[in-house]
């Protein structure tokens, strides 16, 4: 059951390529953009690395959540 749902979502990922690559390069420019506004200190960099990755990777993944919903708001 959840092997054929990711299936279908993995389908559907593929057919709107768009969307994926929207999301993919919001997080290159999250991710690249945080060291230039923190400064050059590699010390905090690899502090607060983890912790940027996380972030970039749930606001990159909230930019697809409309089309999880679309579903069930035309119904």
């Amino acid at each position: 059951m959840f092997a054929s749902v990711v299936r279908r979502d993995l389908l559907l990922a593929w057919r709107r390529k768009s969307e994926v690559l929207t999301s993919l390069f919001f997080f290159v420019i999250v991710v690249s953009l945080f060291p230039l506004a923190i400064g050059p200190e590699m010390a905090l960099l690899r502090i607060i690395a983890p912790g940027v990755l996380w972030v970039a990777a749930l606001l990159s993944a909230m930019l697809s959540l409309h089309r999880l919903f679309a579903a069930d708001h035309q119904d």
